[in-house]
């Protein structure tokens, strides 16, 4: 959990670079940190070398080793106390499950969702 004075760091994942970055921007008006990865791999170093990371927003559906739902329960697994939102443009059965203690996000909702359940999993005041 961040201290008072510390803002949250999120590792935002998507293959997207315009979705991304445009996740990235509203993340960080809501004074979040974010470091942005484009593949599972690339999340998956950030989250095994930094020991600040609070936050994970990974899109379902992503090229690397592991796909996002794969990225999603083992860092669930690995890392307890980090919050995992999980997003994608597809809500049918072929975008599987949400691990246990994440969330999902549909991403036309990304603007008036994400935020609020980052903070609700974190702890933190609007």
């Amino acid at each position: 959990m961040p201290s008072e004075d510390q803002s949250p760091v999120i590792v935002l994942v998507d293959e997207e670079p315009t979705i991304r970055q445009a996740t990235a921007r509203h993340l960080r008006e809501a004074s979040f940190q974010v470091v942005e990865a484009a593949d599972s791999d690339e999340a998956l170093k950030h989250l095994e070398t930094s020991s600040t990371v609070h936050a994970l927003v990974t899109d379902a559906h992503l090229p690397g080793t592991i796909d996002g739902h794969e990225l999603a329960g083992l860092a669930r697994r690995r890392w307890p106390d980090l919050a995992v939102v999980m997003m994608s443009g597809h809500s049918d059965a072929t975008s599987g499950p949400v691990p246990p203690g994440a969330e999902f996000v549909a991403k036309p909702y990304l603007t008036t969702h994400l935020v609020p359940t980052l903070n609700r999993l974190l702890g933190r005041g609007a």
